[in-house]
């Protein structure tokens, strides 16, 4: 089988996921199976488990429970066809970050487009009821891959920003 058989459409490399994650993408393996594991920061797998398709280029979508417990912010979701063999399956590899680990009551993300002038600590401040972090390091820590000094961030860089609805 291809890659290009087989898709992961969400999550996106890097994007604030929920719990349960939701997981959505086409193709399938042996037997229609698809193989699905999380790691934490540490590269511990934290969920192992597997989802069906209707067979090799049908579209599928499944959650995973992140574990109590969980005490990284970011991680790995590994995502790959089945093979049926007993060596382990080729897998994708998407870097996210746990929204529920970064800022309590996460349900889902906005957009923020970074205006001229604008600190993170400013975007907090007018971010309003929609933004339920507190203070500026949930932001920062949410846009970890684009925001490498929480001092510096630029116009027209687009942030997430972690919410509840």
């Amino acid at each position: 089988m291809s890659r290009q058989s087989f898709r992961i459409d969400q999550p996106q490399p890097h994007d604030l996921v929920g719990d349960p994650v939701l997981l959505a993408g086409s193709g399938g393996g042996f037997e229609a199976t698809i193989s699905i594991r999380i790691l934490d920061a540490n590269g511990v797998a934290v969920a192992d488990t597997f989802t069906m398709s209707h067979n090799l280029t049908a579209p599928w979508q499944d959650q995973v429970a992140l574990p109590p417990g969980l005490t990284t912010t970011r991680g790995v979701i590994e995502i790959g066809p089945s093979t049926g063999a007993d060596e382990s399956p080729a897998r994708v590899s998407i870097p996210v970050f746990f929204g529920t680990q970064i800022v309590s009551g996460f349900g889902s993300w906005f957009l923020h487009v970074v205006q001229p002038g604008e600190t993170l600590s400013g975007i907090d401040a007018a971010a309003g009821p929609l933004y339920i972090g507190s203070g500026w390091q949930p932001i920062h820590e949410a846009n970890a891959d684009i925001i490498a000094d929480p001092n510096v961030i630029h116009p027209g860089q687009v942030l997430r920003i972690p919410a509840d609805f």
